[in-house]
């Protein structure tokens, strides 16, 4: 379930709720027979409402945790294959072998995104559009760099790299955004960042290490 999806469900269920509750109120100072008999009513199923809204809710949120996760195991996998492509195109004479096990890894990784997201646009009778089209970019890529057309030249496998990464970074800036990712409370924004901490501790905590020594020096006497 998507952040989309949730937030409109979460909408849909705080308007509903709204509305039962003003509906109760007009009821309650409305003084009419009628109205008076559907607070009564509102009233007497007030548990049943918020136990079925309630197991409506965790069911919400257990399909937004499962589609969480398998959409961060989505990501490992597109990060690993990353990896594997950006490897052989830094091969100076690949081997079939190689080729074929980073063209897997890509096969797989596209294919498993299923798992993930339906393609957009996609109906009973249309197939729709693959969600994530710079993965199958890299595939073109890839297959320019076959070593059975040739062995790829270092300006073949220079250039795929560079592809390689843009489509990535491209993937990485739209795929992340699902996971609602917050700054660091304490990042370290420049290479040359030290620790902040001496060494030390604190004098209870010397004075602690100063009676265990003398205890452990005491058992060890004859």
């Amino acid at each position: 379930m998507t952040r989309k999806t949730q937030n409109r469900i979460l909408a849909y269920v705080m308007t509903g709720l709204i509305v039962l509750i003003g509906l109760t109120l007009a009821a309650k100072l409305s003084g009419n027979a009628w109205a008076l008999s559907v607070y009564d009513v509102i009233r007497d199923t007030s548990l049943l409402i918020v136990t079925v809204i309630a197991a409506y809710m965790a069911s919400v949120y257990q399909k937004r945790t499962t589609f969480l996760q398998n959409l961060r195991e989505q990501w490992n996998d597109i990060v690993r294959t990353k990896g594997e492509l950006i490897y052989y195109c830094h091969l100076e004479k690949p081997e079939l072998e190689d080729y074929l096990r980073a063209a897997r890894q890509l096969s797989e990784t596209i294919d498993t995104m299923r798992i993930v997201y339906c393609n957009v646009g996609e109906t009973e009778e249309l197939i729709g559009l693959y969600p994530y089209s710079s993965l199958h970019h890299i595939r073109v890529v890839m297959e320019g760099l076959d070593p059975r057309q040739g062995t790829p030249t270092a300006e073949q496998r220079f250039k795929a790299r560079g592809e390689i990464w843009e489509a990535f970074l491209a993937i990485r800036e739209h795929f992340l955004d699902e996971f609602d990712l917050e700054e660091p409370s304490r990042p370290i924004l420049i290479h040359r960042m030290k620790r902040q901490k001496r060494d030390g501790a604190t004098p209870e905590a010397l004075k602690r290490k100063e009676r265990q020594a003398t205890l452990a020096g005491q058992q060890q006497s004859p």
